[in-house]
């Protein structure tokens, strides 16, 4: 049988609500307008795809956080 395949690419919101780094998906896209996300060192739009190996930077109240893609959630 087909297993279904993982996607090899995500919306950045999305991605940031699935990991819980925002409550909600408009919450991420929120974040991505005011310019507290960056991708790889750019601005980053909400819409804009996330693959393993991206280095994505949140500024939340009082922190600063560095991620990296590891991983993609379907």
């Amino acid at each position: 049988p087909n297993a279904p395949q993982p996607p090899s690419q995500v919306r950045l919101d999305a991605w940031l609500w699935g990991i819980r780094m925002y409550r909600t998906r408009s919450a991420a896209t929120a974040a991505c307008r005011a310019g507290h996300v960056r991708l790889n060192g750019q601005p980053a739009k909400a819409a804009q795809p996330v693959k393993p190996g991206d280095t994505i930077r949140l500024r939340q109240p009082g922190r600063e956080r560095v991620l990296e893609v590891t991983g993609l959630l379907a």
